[in-house]
């Protein structure tokens, strides 16, 4: 059986490899309300996660996920970068050092990067056409699957929390963006979903195949 550290290892190349295949869809949706630069950086920018792979396993959890964030934020630049790379430093924080965290220690650490992507985003919230838009939802389903079921596994939450993201993805199509570049187009923002709600759905969804698989 793998252990904890081995298992989000593995997550995490996951998400990297994921989001490499997905340069091509991510700068598609870009392109109409973006620098269309958003597929371009995110692949540099796991690319350079997966060439530090080899060095997290001697680190513990909270450290994992911090070399992860710094790595992003240093390499894919811009809005995306300070955003996902906030996301894994803050969720590293989120774990205050615990060597194995428990269920509710991972969501508690999951809400905790959320509140810190939409500080760093000047309080971003839902419905203002980012990625908060499907990360809220995820994660508050996160929150409310451990509240109501105590015996609820992992690999359910995370299944629940997909959905619950692209359902938030979906909904972007059709708001006026409020935030970045995008916001610059007013109401001809709409009509186009928000790449960076699809980079967290890729992330949701990559995290859920592999546990599903390996727990």
């Amino acid at each position: 059986m793998k252990t904890q550290k081995e298992i989000l290892i593995g997550v995490i190349e996951n998400i990297s490899k994921n989001l490499i295949n997905a340069e091509q869809i991510l700068t598609e949706l870009d392109s109409p309300i973006g620098d269309g630069d958003c597929g371009i950086g995110v692949r540099k920018g796991f690319e350079a996660v997966l060439k530090v792979i080899p060095e997290l396993s001697a680190m513990e959890s909270a450290d994992i996920l911090r070399k992860v964030g710094f790595t992003l934020a240093y390499t894919i630049g811009g809005t995306s970068g300070a955003m996902l790379g906030t996301g894994f430093i803050e969720l590293g924080k989120g774990l205050k050092e615990k060597i194995e965290p428990d269920i509710f220690d991972w969501v508690f650490a999951i809400n905790f990067a959320l509140e810190g992507i939409k500080r760093r985003g000047g309080n971003t919230k839902v419905g203002d056409k980012t990625m908060i838009d499907a990360l809220e939802p995820a994660v508050l389903s996160m929150v409310n699957s451990i509240d109501t079921n105590k015996e609820i596994s992992l690999v359910s939450i995370f299944e629940k929390a997909v959905a619950a993201a692209k359902e938030g993805s979906e909904n972007t199509i059709n708001l006026i963006a409020k935030k970045g570049r995008a916001s610059y187009l007013g109401e001809r923002s709409i009509g186009f979903k928000d790449p960076g709600s699809v980079i967290i759905c890729i992330a949701f969804e990559s995290a859920y195949d592999y546990l599903s698989k390996n727990l």
